[in-house]
């Protein structure tokens, strides 16, 4: 089971496993046999590290103990540290809640065991650095437990199997429990915590999302794949705009069977000029005109460092944005949610905001045994409001078709699609404000 992993070439490698799949004595046991083979530099030395230093003592130091025992010249139990007899190599036990432990240090090979339930900042910011003198390797391995930076790392890694070995081994693949045993688990567990405990997955531990049976029929559909612009159509934006926060942009195409979100990016720290060129140079790439564009309400206030809003930054640049409709979250949310059958979402480049989706949740109170009534504003929330705001801005057609009675037109053609008349919300906004108007 954990052969390819042993036999891998990659420099970097990521190992998700079910629980008790014995992913820990897997990784301890690699790095044994990697600390008794080294003989590229003098003194080196390995580190497995735990989220908690305790924690690393109570599951890792037996371990390490006897499968490299008999290797060892010198065993220092106050330091959770062996010494191989022929080479010198040092294998330490650390705890990422006290990052101090690591500086000044070099390592040849490390292991971030439940690299989840640590703070990202450990790897990026002090570990990595402990390896770039001596080219050192790095291994993660964890259970998923959640949309966190350990979910993130898997999916990157998936884009770079040159550099990344990646594995999942869920116990459906495995068989290493009794099949009564997993009846049992799921008995007693929730349907969302047995998937991420036991399947591996990083989407259904996320309780208390909000499109996740919208995006779990969308992929089961073929709705999340390779739609890319069409360039006899014009290309929409809408945007969830922040400073300090994330800015995130999505570029939409409405088509007869339904929106297609070609593109989807979100960065922080850009004004409104780099979001203005950002709209002209995705023109130009997918070769498409540009069509309206849709800014939130709070897009009018003019700002302290230029005295001017947002809208009259667009406005100036010969961009005249439309706002989009000011309506209460919970109520865009249930639009949103009812738009998604007509949603088709280019993959290649909305990746990140596909993971968004599937993250943005309320949270769940376990004491009250219910769910919050607002969202949690973390990364996914910026995405998620985007979407939120092309649901109340893009025209919708009547009746959807289905991905299997698409038509794929090869050559050019006079053909007309018949299709019913199509609307937006904010047409029916406008509508319901008419009538009023006309009552009073």
């Amino acid at each position: 089971m954990f052969l390819p992993f042993h036999h891998r070439a990659q420099r970097w490698a990521l190992l998700v496993a079910h629980r008790r799949a014995g992913k820990t004595v897997a990784a301890l046991n690699d790095q044994i046999s990697r600390a008794l083979y080294f003989d590229t530099l003098v003194e080196p030395r390995f580190a497995y590290i735990a989220p908690f230093y305790s924690q690393a003592k109570r599951i890792a130091w037996s371990y390490l103990r006897r499968y490299a025992g008999a290797a060892a010249s010198k065993v220092y139990e106050s330091e959770l540290t062996i010494k191989i007899r022929h080479n010198g190599a040092l294998i330490s036990l650390f705890g990422a809640d006290n990052p101090d432990s690591f500086r000044g240090q070099y390592f040849d090979g490390v292991v971030l065991d439940e690299y989840g339930n640590m703070k990202p900042s450990i790897w990026s910011e002090v570990l990595l650095p402990t390896l770039l003198d001596r080219r050192g390797w790095a291994t993660f391995i964890g259970t998923p437990n959640g949309p966190n930076h350990f979910r993130d790392l898997y999916h990157e890694a998936l884009k770079s199997p040159e550099r990344w070995f990646v594995d999942i081994l869920p116990v459906s693949s495995t068989g290493l429990i009794p099949e009564e045993e997993l009846d049992e688990m799921r008995r007693l567990m929730l349907p969302e915590e047995y998937e991420q405990e036991m399947e591996c997955s990083f989407e259904a531990s996320t309780r208390g999302a909000f499109y996740a049976a919208e995006t779990k029929k969308a992929t089961a559909e073929g709705r999340l794949g390779l739609f890319p612009a069409d360039p006899t159509l014009p290309l929409h934006f809408v945007f969830d705009i922040g400073f300090r926060d994330d800015c995130a942009m999505g570029a939409f195409q409405e088509r007869p069977d339904g929106v297609t979100l070609v593109e989807a990016h979100a960065e922080n720290m850009r004004a409104a000029p780099y979001w203005i060129d950002r709209i002209n140079q995705t023109c130009i790439q997918h070769n498409c005109s540009r069509g309206q564009v849709w800014l939130p309400h709070d897009a009018a206030a003019k700002t302290y460092a230029t005295g001017i809003s947002t809208i009259e930054q667009f406005v100036a640049a010969g961009i005249r944005p439309r706002p989009v409709p000011n309506l209460d979250k919970q109520d865009g949310i249930s639009a949103a949610r009812y738009i998604f059958q007509y949603m088709w979402f280019n993959e290649p480049l909305t990746d990140k905001f596909w993971l968004a989706l599937k993250s943005y949740h309320r949270t769940w109170d376990e004491d009250k045994k219910a769910f919050t009534n607002g969202d949690v504003h973390d990364w996914s929330s910026h995405y998620a409001d985007m979407f939120r705001y092309l649901a109340l801005s893009a025209r919708f057609p009547t009746a959807r078709r289905n991905s299997s009675d698409i038509i794929i037109l090869k050559e050019p053609t006079d053909l007309i699609v018949p299709v019913s008349h199509p609307f937006s919300l904010n047409d029916l906004w406008e509508a319901q404000r008419g009538r009023s108007d006309r009552i009073q």
